[in-house]
């Protein structure tokens, strides 16, 4: 598809070989990134793995360590420069990445995606989260050693180093909304047994949890003594109380800043034994911040307990209907193209571009799942408004009427023929009744319904490319079309008239949309004369002689719309 484009009436834009004509939205696309780009789905996954790192490396560093591994193993601070550095390059790469908006539209124009990252705040959260607090800390620790010290890391200007770490911490936000748009979690989940995925979340989170518990704990004993070296066993707090109860010679000595991962057991252990009520009682606080600590951490593990109890029973009994289904359809659908004779076949066979079936079959059924308006359990893809929303089947003939209109009253405004200029609020609710709700998975190609014939297409969510049934290398890609109808003159035409220049749609991603059927269309026209005779005989002519006019000129990129202005 070509980068030049101009703009049509309507908002789509037209893509011909003429240089001089670039739509506005469509200038430095080419240093767009969007979401489904190979390169870019990967990037995500590294950064999903280095924000998970710092999830546990951070609380470490802070509560357990005290910078000990940063300052003295030069390889674990090379990791850490790297890691670092990739947020660096990811606070910048968001300059640069495409983004779906609450309707599911992708938008790539560079301008809108700044000025939504830098209104978002998360620029500045990003440029606080790369900021190298490590390379600080070893810098600092580094001099202190340097200069003869005893305790380079019983220093005040390292605890500010190790707030500035907290704040990576914050992209935890988004690692929810990162690890759902990510296609290789999806693909995982697809592929694997989802008791097993579910469980294995669960005691993900737990081990997360633990080790936060943990490693605050430890920081209660670093702060109450300043020091993990020998201050920590002549002030009184939990670990010197252990210490002096618990402690084998040749056991687990906390004592020291190169025991992090002694003392790093000892709070694990407390945690753990915490979480779960089980309370050896060989570590207990002795101060009032560490009982203060205790109090609300038991206060707060019993609900976390019961959660994660809860939880774990419901996967073991049951995974829900709608789970249970998925699993149901993605096996069939494993098993059928596991007896898919031939892996791939060439684009003159399947007749797309895209060429991964197994792909587009596991992913449509996700989406499905996640998208779909309807009961998605039902065997068919189309949904009429009594499918969506089954109250309607309840409710008297009036009220039916009235809530259809509702449900579809300012999209059938947009298309003029059916509009209430022409139409009453019954006939309107008559066409609105017969309107059914169609899905498409990526790169598809849609002309007609095999059952419901032609039709209009109003797009709820996702978006399209049309094109003419002659070929060529010109699309028309919708911007912008949400809630629009992508074509109201050329329905009207009959079905076999110039049936090779008729549109063909395109859609690009799963995409939702409201689909008038042409016989529903026809049916209220025949009844109405005046919306036929004022609006839509004129349209169908406009649309007959454009189709004859493409038959002529052989331009079978242009559109309707195209042709409006000459008219």
């Amino acid at each position: 598809m070509s980068s030049n484009g101009s703009s049509d009436p309507n908002g789509a834009i037209t893509h011909h070989r003429n240089k001089e004509l670039v739509n506005p939205s469509l200038k430095g696309i080419k240093y767009v990134i969007f979401p489904n780009n190979r390169w870019a789905q990967r990037w995500d996954m590294v950064m999903i793995m280095a924000i998970w790192y710092y999830a546990f490396y951070i609380p470490f560093h802070f509560g357990i360590s005290a910078g000990y591994f940063t300052v003295y193993y030069d390889g674990f601070m090379i990791f850490n420069i790297i890691v670092n550095a990739t947020f660096l390059v990811d606070t910048f790469l968001s300059f640069f990445r495409a983004y779906r908006d609450k309707n599911g539209r992708i938008v790539y124009s560079l301008k809108s995606i700044r000025r939504h990252y830098i209104r978002s705040g998360w620029f500045f959260i990003n440029i606080l989260a790369s900021l190298p607090a490590s390379s600080f800390v070893y810098a600092e620790a580094r001099a202190a050693i340097d200069s003869g010290a005893t305790e380079p890391l019983d220093n005040g200007k390292l605890r500010f180093y190790f707030i500035l770490e907290l704040f990576k911490l914050l992209r935890l936000v988004r690692i929810k909304k990162l690890m759902y748009t990510s296609e290789v979690m999806s693909s995982i989940w697809e592929r694997i047994n989802v008791e097993i995925a579910l469980t294995m979340k669960f005691v993900f989170m737990m081990t997360l949890v633990s080790h936060w518990i943990a490693c605050i704990w430890g920081l209660i004993a670093f702060q109450e003594a300043g020091s993990f070296g020998d201050p920590l066993l002549e002030k009184l707090n939990w670990i010197s109380h252990w210490y002096d109860n618990n402690y084998v010679e040749g056991g687990l000595d906390p004592i020291g800043w190169n025991k992090a991962l002694s003392r790093y057991s000892l709070c694990l252990f407390w945690s753990i034994q915490s979480i779960t009520s089980i309370g050896y009682g060989n570590i207990v606080p002795v101060t009032y911040i560490e009982y203060g600590f205790a109090n609300l951490l038991m206060l707060l593990c019993g609900i976390f307990w019961a959660y994660v109890i809860g939880n774990l029973v419901e996967v073991v009994q049951s995974m829900g209907s709608i789970n249970t289904a998925y699993v149901h359809r993605m096996n069939e659908a494993n098993q059928m193209m596991r007896d898919f004779t031939e892996r791939e076949l060439p684009e003159s066979v399947t007749g797309t571009l895209y060429p991964d079936s197994y792909k587009r079959v596991r992913r449509f059924i996700t989406n499905q799942r996640d998208r779909a308006t309807k009961n998605w359990l039902d065997p068919s893809n189309v949904c009429t408004l009594h499918d969506a929303y089954p109250t309607l089947n309840i409710l008297s003939p009036e009220l039916q009427r009235v809530c259809a209109l509702h449900l579809t009253h300012s999209l059938l405004e947009t298309i003029p023929f059916l509009s209430s200029t022409y139409l009453s609020p019954e006939e309107q609710a008559d066409v609105a009744l017969q309107c059914v709700t169609l899905e498409f998975s990526i790169a598809e190609k849609f002309v007609a319904h095999s059952d419901l014939g032609r039709g209009v297409l109003i797009i709820r969510q996702g978006f399209a490319m049309v094109s003419r049934n002659t070929g060529g290398e010109n699309y028309t890609w919708h911007k912008d079309a949400i809630d629009q109808p992508i074509d109201v003159n050329e329905v009207l035409v009959e079905d076999d008239y110039l049936k090779e220049h008729q549109l063909v749609y395109h859609f690009v991603g799963f995409t939702k949309v409201l689909f008038v059927p042409r016989s529903a269309i026809m049916g209220i026209l025949e009844k109405n004369e005046r919306a036929w005779k004022e609006c839509g005989r004129w349209r169908y002519f406009m649309a007959a002689f454009i189709l004859y006019s493409l038959k002529e000129s052989g331009k079978a990129g242009k559109t309707i719309e195209d042709f409006q202005d000459c008219l």
